[in-house]
């Protein structure tokens, strides 16, 4: 029998949170690293899931990854972030990242619309920019009696033109973990008011 893939055991998972909110079905790893899987997907796509635990509630974590006017302190390829359009509600919005890119684009521009579950659940899908596909989730779900947050991310993106194979997916792989640990130190510096 083969293995659950990262993605259908995140989405186990997140049923299980939705059955038993609270409940951790794994013990928290605070100071592990974060895991993250990456493959190629359709059309020479990269695929990457990745999961890691924060020592802070769900609140704490939503507040610094919805946070457009400091995100460049915790994704270290952000040049700049921008809200072109709010929805009713702040329920949505539409965004522009401008990242730095490499030898032959220096510098990439991201239009995409991301949807809200605050607390919960942060979707984005790409509207228009120098990516081909950039699309997403991020997951927040409750453990250690909701002093903790075990976060889920999956995206699958692509570029326009020519990529050396396997180039993108190993990029992306490599530096996931890099805006994992990021994003863990400033929701950590914020929660201790640094």
């Amino acid at each position: 029998m083969r293995p659950l893939s990262i993605l259908k055991r995140s989405a186990l998972f997140s049923a299980i949170c939705v059955l038993a909110p609270g409940t951790a079905a794994y013990g928290q790893s605070y100071d592990g690293a974060p895991e993250v899987h990456a493959q190629k997907g359709p059309d020479s796509s990269a695929v990457v899931d990745a999961a890691f635990d924060i020592h802070a509630a769900p609140s704490a974590v939503w507040s610094t990854l919805i946070d457009c006017t400091n995100a460049t302190r915790f994704m270290p390829k952000l040049i700049s972030c921008r809200v072109l359009q709010t929805g009713p509600g702040d329920r949505w919005e539409i965004r522009e990242h401008r990242l730095k890119g490499g030898l032959f684009k220096p510098q990439m521009r991201n239009v995409f619309r991301a949807d809200f579950t605050p607390d919960r659940k942060l979707s984005f899908h790409r509207i228009d920019g120098d990516w081909k596909t950039s699309e997403g989730v991020w997951t927040l779900s409750p453990i250690d009696g909701g002093r903790g947050t075990h976060v889920t991310y999956h995206t699958e993106v692509a570029v326009d033109g020519p990529v050396p194979e396997g180039l993108l997916q190993s990029a992306v792989a490599k530096g996931a973990p890099e805006a994992m640990e990021a994003l863990r130190r400033e929701v950590m510096s914020r929660a201790h008011g640094h």
